[in-house]
């Protein structure tokens, strides 16, 4: 392209991933109501996937669109798994491989094909922590189902239909949060799962940063340090580089994606696999990925993986490749700068946000908050006492995300994390990311009036959509 079209950008944006990221045709936005160019004038603490493009990632876009090329796809691709590799490695030896996904549901599947093909002859179990705060289609994904209706080929796939009958996945799924909203110690029931399937592979799903920052006790892993495939998902990607490099010296797998906290435009996930496990199934047969020919290309998979790349079909995912090169530019600013200097500034975010929250009779800060992550605030919303369910906070949510609103600076228009159900009972979320932490920092002044704004505007909305 010689010229920027925003047209051309958002086209690209909004391509190669499944129908989350299709926008409407009456309202031009997506079914989270946002448009990922439409950013001015926008306050974001969401801490979901549906982000926009902030001011740093439109001109990130705008270089990457003037300068592709389709014919230096695979020298972009070499280029950007070198700079994720060098961003979190632990030494100047990359320990792990990357393995891209249109988005973090989509890296489900990659351990069930991995223990297929360690196993072809055996039904998998598959161990599943929090269900209820990953992403939407993590469920499907994790029981071997296709979890869309499109995939990131621009193709309609079978929704809820088995993925592939060489992949068998026996899921037990373990809830992230008890009744009355406590998070729950999922500890015992992994190791009971464990010791109960001795001779099945086993695939161990853990979560450290949910949808509202929980963590799982990873020293789980440390117990079972043999016979269990131990997958990590990191996807807020809200955490330190020293846990992760960690957890690849343990050979974890690890799901991240660039599109939560550091704020780049949905979708784009990858898995890292630490090198040991690529070696254990290098020469293998393969003949399990035919099953996942319709939901990954050979782009997707390390060139260290001929066995599982040679049942793919070749195809150039220029929308994935934009947003990840959004995301890893986000990255290498953020870690840029002295990361004990951004934890204190998230975790005096947190306190003034909780410390809001505390002071109103509207909301309810979710119990176990000490537990989760300091960029993510969880609560929930009262009227006269009793928590909104999670249909009353989707009409609560909507209204505040397609309203404009006074009193905000530089901005008229906010976005907060969507509801989050659990049983019969749901909470909203406050998050932020790391362009809004490095804007903070540039500017050398803390600054949460539009924060505290947005807080008001919340009980505002109460009291007009609720109030008898």
């Amino acid at each position: 392209m010689s010229v920027f079209s925003k047209q051309e950008l958002l086209k690209i944006l909004t391509s190669g991933c499944d129908e989350r990221i299709f926008l409407r045709e009456g309202t031009q936005a997506n079914k989270y109501h946002l448009n990922p160019i439409n950013f001015s004038g926008l306050f974001h603490r969401g801490s979901c996937t549906c982000g926009t493009l902030t001011p740093f990632g439109e001109e990130v876009a705008k270089e990457f669109t003037l300068s592709y090329e389709k014919s230096d796809y695979s020298e972009i691709l070499k280029r950007q798994t070198k700079r994720l590799q060098a961003l979190l490695r632990e030494s100047d030896e990359d320990q792990f491989h990357v393995y891209y996904g249109p988005s973090g549901s989509d890296l489900m599947y990659l351990p069930l094909l991995f223990q297929a093909i360690l196993n072809s002859d055996k039904s998998i179990i598959n161990i599943v922590s929090c269900p209820e705060e990953l992403g939407s289609g993590s469920k499907a994904a994790a029981e071997g189902k296709y979890y869309a209706e499109w995939n990131q080929f621009g193709e309609q796939i079978p929704i809820g239909e088995q993925v592939s009958e060489l992949i068998q996945s026996d899921v037990h799924f373990l809830s992230a949060r008890a009744i009355d909203g406590s998070v729950l110690d999922r500890k015992k029931a992994i190791r009971e799962l464990i010791n109960q399937y001795p001779n099945q592979p086993i695939i161990g799903n853990l979560v450290f940063g949910s949808k509202s920052g929980i963590k799982d006790d990873l020293d789980i892993i440390d117990e079972f340090t043999d016979g269990v495939m131990w997958v990590v998902d990191m996807c807020q990607f809200r955490t330190d580089r020293k846990l992760i490099h960690d957890l690849i010296n343990k050979g974890v797998m690890i799901m991240v994606t660039g599109s939560k906290f550091y704020q780049a435009p949905p979708f784009c996930g990858a898995l890292l696999v630490p090198k040991i496990w690529s070696d254990l199934m290098k020469d293998l047969p393969a003949d399990a990925t035919a099953g996942l020919v319709e939901l990954f290309s050979a782009s997707d998979i390390p060139l260290a993986m001929p066995n599982i790349r040679m049942h793919l079909k070749d195809f150039k995912n220029q929308g994935l490749r934009m947003r990840w090169e959004i995301a890893l530019r986000e990255m290498e600013e953020y870690m840029s700068v002295n990361p004990n200097e951004t934890n204190a500034l998230i975790r005096r975010w947190s306190q003034v946000i909780i410390g809001r929250l505390a002071m109103s009779d509207t909301f309810r800060l979710m119990p176990d908050i000490e537990l989760t992550n300091d960029s993510i605030v969880s609560f929930m919303v009262l009227v006269n006492g009793n928590a909104l369910n999670n249909k009353e906070l989707k009409k609560l949510f909507n209204e505040l995300i397609l309203s404009k609103h006074e009193g905000f600076v530089d901005c008229d228009r906010a976005f907060i994390g969507q509801p989050v159900q659990y049983g019969e009972k749901s909470f909203i979320r406050l998050a932020i990311g790391s362009y809004s932490v490095r804007k903070q920092m540039e500017n050398k002044k803390f600054d949460t009036r539009n924060d505290l704004r947005l807080i008001e505007i919340i009980e505002e909305y109460v009291t007009k959509i609720f109030a008898s």
